[in-house]
């Protein structure tokens, strides 16, 4: 193959179609209107025109994607629609009910959640992480300095992830400079854990995913996924499974253990990596479930969070503060004229 996509291309193809809902770029050939119709809107009127959906097949031959699950938010109105092949195996078509692993996509539905945890004065965004939790790989004076805000904002200085045991040790002051970090979410997972008494993905399903009604979503691997799935590659155009191989395994272990997958706690996820794969080492990296990485979703069930929270439609109960809104939308930190970085959120203009 002279063009293959890598899984982390075919992930961002369609990460950058769900969330170019809010600010797309004229070229889209969008149907937009002014910032300011409607009560409380926040962006453009965007509906996909005519001539983006009969141009999209021809778009992701071009670019080798062999299918997009694509979805807008128009006001309170959603729309979303699938293009393509789920996979280059079968001839299944990307639908509204294709299920992909979605990455970080997870990152800021796990921000959301934190900020309603700091609504409820469980949490403050200023308040080290070691205040509420000792990280022994981490006892440096940096590291007692991480708190929230930094996370959620990229801020902390430490990795995306440890490829190799050692000190977690942020490489510069937090809060001075961007450093994408999935390894300082999970640490802000383990926190969440020890604050709300609960394991993680089951907090998740039961704080976000049930009540914005994303039924088809979850941190960990279902047995309903199976054949469901969008179909990712390696660099050498070969199919390739990430969280969704990790998920199979960890299920079968979660059955061995008798602990359903929802109810496992960092110390669980830690105890599987080895029998996942004794070459790993015991990293979160490889950890399930995971804030970061591991999240299992459909455009049509994403789009539900976005049209909630992103649009001001939530219902009473799920919306967040007025303060928490401004930090999710009021950059953080500056990468470039285009891109920074509010409270869990790439903020483009």
């Amino acid at each position: 193959m002279p063009h293959v996509v890598t899984r982390r291309r075919f992930v961002a193809a369609g990460a950058g179609a769900l969330l170019a809902t809010l600010h797309p770029p004229a070229w889209l050939g969008a149907q937009a209107s002014s910032d300011t119709a409607g009560p409380g809107r926040i962006g453009p009127r965007w509906l996909p025109s005519g001539a983006l959906l009969h141009g999209l097949p021809r778009l992701l031959e071009l670019a080798t994607v062999p299918g997009l699950a694509l979805a807008t938010v128009d006001g309170g109105r959603i729309w979303s629609r699938g293009f393509g092949r789920a996979g280059d195996a079968g001839q299944d078509s990307v639908s509204n009910d294709t299920v992909f692993e979605a990455a970080s996509l997870g990152k800021p539905l796990f921000a959301y959640a934190v900020l309603r945890l700091v609504d409820r004065r469980l949490l403050d965004l200023d308040r080290p992480l070691w205040r509420y939790l000792e990280f022994p790989d981490g006892d440096n004076p940096r590291m007692r300095k991480v708190t929230p805000r930094h996370v959620l904002s990229h801020t902390t200085g430490l990795p995306n992830w440890r490829q190799a045991p050692g000190p977690l040790e942020p490489s510069g002051e937090p809060g001075r400079a961007f450093s994408y970090s999935g390894e300082a979410i999970f640490c802000l997972q383990r926190v969440v854990e020890a604050v709300t008494r609960r394991p993680f993905a089951r907090f998740m399903r039961e704080e976000v995913l049930d009540p914005l009604g994303m039924r088809e979503s979850s941190y960990v691997w279902r047995p309903g996924f199976e054949g469901r799935m969008a179909e990712g590659h390696d660099a050498d155009g070969k199919p390739l499974e990430v969280f969704a191989a990790i998920g199979r395994r960890t299920a079968a272990i979660a059955d061995d253990w008798k602990k359903p997958l929802e109810e496992w706690r960092y110390e669980d996820a830690a105890r599987a990596v080895p029998l996942v794969n004794p070459a790993w080492p015991t990293l979160p990296i490889y950890m399930v479930p995971n804030a970061a990485a591991s999240l299992f979703t459909t455009a049509s069930d994403y789009v539900r969070f976005l049209a909630r929270v992103v649009a001001r439609g939530s219902e009473p109960g799920l919306e967040l503060s007025e303060a928490s809104r401004r930090a999710m939308t009021t950059p953080a930190v500056t990468l470039n004229r285009a891109l920074s970085w509010g409270l869990g959120w790439g903020l483009q203009r």
